[in-house]
């Protein structure tokens, strides 16, 4: 990493090629079982803010070839609403794709001001995307016990797309407990209100074999690092064998595109708007 992406991760902007994601050290309330955020080496803050003064200052100063800034990857960015409009119109004079992922039911008014935004980062050339988090329906009980249920969240997905908004499904981690019935209807629940889909692994600081619920012998497990999260983290990255090829050829099967993440989601998105 080079002094000035080092710089940047100092402030909670973490460079990672094409893209820059944002830590807010903002705790969030949803305390969903696979959640990372709480086990970064970053100290969270009770008052801290979506992006300070100083990041804002640092997004004006990306490399050129930092196409996309990633909103909120350790809390939820819709939490409070009206900080997070701001900070996105804000970022919406950058000239800069934006991503943000939610589980959070957003109301009609409030998507309707999303959408103003949304035609002004139109106007230079560039993308909002905002993807809506789904990674398990009736185990979400188990899984995601404070969040908003994912029937909520799917008529939110309706709603941001009915309003022009680029949408993505985020099945995210893939939860290596849930069956391949339980996938398929998260993709048919949603397929025709979004983009695209995108997926990844179930990331723990330690395996722990009630909450996965499997013979150990089904997964992968590897001790990683991940390139994405802030520097010296290091976490299990836990797969189920052959589940994402099922993921994978269930969103063909309906006929949708399936995307490594949100960045390339983005990309395509782009293209496709030229």
């Amino acid at each position: 990493m080079n002094v000035e992406n080092g710089y940047f991760e100092e402030k909670g902007l973490k460079i990672d090629k094409e893209r820059v994601l944002t830590f807010s050290k903002i705790r969030c309330p949803l305390e969903c079982k696979y959640c990372f955020a709480d086990d970064l080496n970053i100290e969270i803050e009770g008052d801290g803010t979506y992006l300070s003064k100083e990041q804002l200052d640092l997004l004006k100063k990306l490399p050129e070839e930092v196409k996309l800034i990633m909103l909120g990857c350790d809390t939820e960015f819709f939490l409070n609403k009206r900080e997070s409009l701001e900070t996105i119109n804000e970022l919406a004079k950058f000239g800069r794709d934006i991503s943000v992922v939610t589980k959070l039911p957003l109301s009609k008014d409030f998507i309707q001001k999303l959408s103003h935004i949304n035609e002004e980062i139109g106007k230079s050339g560039n993308v909002m995307s905002i993807s809506v988090s789904i990674a398990c329906l009736e185990s979400a009980q188990k899984w995601e016990p404070k969040a908003p249920n994912p029937e909520l969240r799917i008529e939110t997905l309706k709603s941001l797309h009915d309003m022009g908004i680029k949408t993505m499904t985020a099945i995210r981690p893939l939860l290596p407990d849930i069956s391949n019935e339980e996938i398929e209807q998260i993709i048919l629940s949603t397929k025709d209100f979004c983009d695209g889909y995108y997926s990844g692994p179930l990331y723990l600081k330690r395996p722990d074999q009630k909450l996965l619920g499997h013979n150990l012998s089904e997964l992968k497990i590897e001790e990683i690092k991940p390139h994405w999260m802030p520097d010296n983290n290091t976490f299990y990255k836990i797969e189920k064998y052959g589940q994402m090829e099922f993921l994978r050829q269930v969103v063909k099967k309906y006929g949708k595109n399936m995307f490594e993440g949100a960045a390339e989601g983005i990309k395509y998105l782009k293209n496709e708007k030229h």
